[in-house]
């Protein structure tokens, strides 16, 4: 049986959750996880969502820095960006668009390709859907609309056979694949790091 759900998220302001931090995130392939910090900030949540009956993996780190930290660090990184979007955009390219916080433990039976076909999308990168963090928003990426989005790196490729999708909700040209990249928040001095593979 394929039916297997994991959701961990970590807060934490210590070296042991830190230490922890590293466990978690060692396994995945330097390619994908090259962008992260190599310690999460004093202040930080890591969500790790894996969902094996819809072969997703998402990995979101929240660091939240001090202005000078976040803004020296927002300079750099925005040098390593493809492109960016924001979360209010009207048509995002977001991996398994349709999972939230109700619905993240069951499997769907039928899929709406109403909005995944929709023509302005084939030329979007992918972004992951940014549920587990727990923001109070409507929109479509599920993060607030003060954020910023940067993808560093999306391909085809699917890295490891052991990540490949057989029933994700996204458009057949990203069948399978993966992303990366932050979102950077300049009013909270917060950086989401993110990977998502299917």
């Amino acid at each position: 049986m394929r039916k297997l759900l994991i959701l961990l998220i970590i807060m934490g302001s210590c070296i042991s959750y830190s230490d922890e931090y590293s466990k978690k995130i060692s396994v995945f392939d330097d390619k994908i996880k090259n962008h992260f910090p190599g310690k999460p900030s004093k202040y930080y949540t890591l969500s790790i969502y894996g969902d094996v009956e819809h072969d997703v993996t998402t990995i979101l780190l929240l660091n939240k820095y001090d202005q000078k930290e976040y803004n020296i660090l927002r300079d750099s990184l925005k040098k390593l960006s493809k492109i960016s979007y924001k979360p209010s955009d009207s048509c995002l390219l977001v991996v398994n668009m349709y999972t939230d916080e109700t619905n993240w433990f069951k499997t769907f039976k039928t899929k709406n390709t109403a909005y995944l076909n929709k023509e302005c999308l084939k030329d979007k990168l992918p972004i992951p859907n940014f549920w587990s963090l727990n923001f109070k928003t409507n929109n479509i990426a599920k993060l607030p609309n003060d954020y910023n989005i940067y993808v560093f790196d999306a391909s085809h490729d699917t890295i490891n056979k052991k990540y490949l999708s057989y029933n994700v909700y996204m458009p057949d040209y990203w069948k399978h694949g993966y992303s990366k990249g932050v979102a950077m928040n300049d009013k909270t001095h917060e950086i989401i790091y993110w990977f998502v593979l299917w």
